[in-house]
């Protein structure tokens, strides 16, 4: 997911304001601060959304930009639903304005926490859902912050 994320930004970068769509967001509080980003499709039809599967696992990494950047990857054991929460789950934050620049904060100390209201995986698709996690700062791992969101995006699929 990591190796992704360079790559989606770029895209987002290098593309006119007026070719970006945004289908969906992502909201958080970071202890007390409110956070807002957006996740986009370009006209092409690609999204800052990734949906794989590899054998039994269904991987899917949403990016988003608006308040720094965030990122969050959800690993599903066979065919993803809303009633069985992920097997694996990560978030990955950079808070920070500049999209490539600042500190990156990520839940690699405590899992964190999904309920999934929806996921649907037809048509364009679509999740909604909570998260919560404490986020440290890969620099200073004794850095640490709570977070609570919500999420409610299509995956784009389609033009």
């Amino acid at each position: 997911m990591k190796v992704l994320i360079p790559l989606v930004l770029t895209l987002g970068i290098a593309t006119p304001a007026g070719a970006l769509e945004a289908i969906g967001q992502i909201g958080a509080n970071l202890d007390g601060e409110e956070l807002n980003w957006q996740v986009l499709r370009q006209d092409d039809g690609s999204a800052m959304v990734q949906i794989t599967d590899i054998g039994p696992l269904t991987m899917i990494d949403l990016h988003a930009l608006g308040d720094g950047s965030i990122s969050i990857g959800l690993i599903f054991h066979g065919k993803p639903s809303g009633d069985t929460p992920p097997a694996g789950l990560t978030i990955d934050m950079r808070p920070d304005r500049g999209v490539l620049a600042g500190a990156v904060w990520e839940s690699e100390e405590e899992p964190p926490q999904m309920s999934i209201d929806v996921l649907d995986l037809e048509d364009e698709g679509r999740i909604q859902a909570s998260f919560a996690t404490t986020l440290c700062r890969r620099d200073a791992l004794d850095d640490c912050r709570d977070i609570e969101g919500r999420i409610d995006t299509s995956f784009g699929a389609g033009p």
